[in-house]
């Protein structure tokens, strides 16, 4: 079940949502790009492995949210085909960045490992911090959002 929340992270009142599981329940804000997870309590084990394999950006810009007693960090949207939607700078001055897959053409597939796709994390679109819905919008993953 999904419903709209108030974002504890950017206090928006529309684009924030809850969507309960049979075994969690994860949030995801689409004003301000954070997410988390009911099994992300402050200081459980979930919360302390999913750090380990965190980027930095990430572990530096996460929020405790004292009511749910978990916390929220930006998201990274990695849709296979349709791309990878990743947060990028520092914790005072970051961006949103849109990563397409693109087909690799046959005589550099080499250097890909012999891959035909791969993700153009190099040009990467660029959204400002508060850009995250614009992403997911560039990426095409939303509906009737904002």
């Amino acid at each position: 079940m999904e419903r709209v929340i108030d974002c504890p992270c950017c206090f928006d009142t529309d684009k924030c949502f809850e969507d309960v599981q049979d075994k969690f329940t994860s949030y995801l804000c689409f004003n301000c790009g954070y997410m988390s997870d009911s099994r992300y309590e402050i200081d459980s084990i979930s919360l302390i492995e999913n750090l380990k394999n965190s980027p930095k950006l990430v572990q530096d810009l996460q929020f405790k949210d004292m009511k749910r007693n978990i916390v929220w960090f930006p998201a990274v949207i990695n849709m296979g085909e349709k791309g990878l939607i990743f947060p990028e700078g520092n914790p005072d001055n970051f961006v949103w960045k849109y990563a397409q897959v693109v087909d690799v053409p046959e005589e550099e597939q080499g250097k890909y490992d012999n891959y035909d796709r791969r993700l153009d994390v190099e040009n990467a679109e660029s959204f400002g911090q508060e850009g995250f819905l614009e992403a997911c919008k560039a990426m095409g993953i939303t509906q009737n959002i904002g």
